[in-house]
């Protein structure tokens, strides 16, 4: 089992065959940095080192997407990049 924040226990029953996502190690807090400067800016470029060497990052990415994850690092991305993102896509979905 792994314990996400938002998502309770998550079982990796059968999980063998798949990829593991990078993050499955790592303390979840990690991902969810206090604030928008100092510390917490290493911490989001900490997340996104983990993120970077996962498999899954783009799955996670467009997951967060889907769900509108509001907080946190996910897929890569800070919270303020995914906003950026879904803004840039509207406009081109308005062209």
């Amino acid at each position: 089992m792994v314990r996400t924040p938002h998502y309770g226990a998550v079982s990796t029953k059968g999980a063998a065959e798949s990829p593991r996502a990078t993050c499955a190690d790592v303390d979840p807090e990690l991902f969810f940095p206090v604030g928008d400067s100092g510390p917490a800016l290493l911490q989001e470029e900490e997340a996104k080192t983990v993120c970077r060497r996962c498999p899954l990052q783009a799955a996670c990415l467009q997951g967060a997407l889907d769900r509108g994850e509001a907080a946190g690092v996910w897929g890569g991305m800070s919270e303020k990049e995914r906003r950026s993102l879904k803004r840039r896509a509207a406009r081109n979905r308005a062209s």
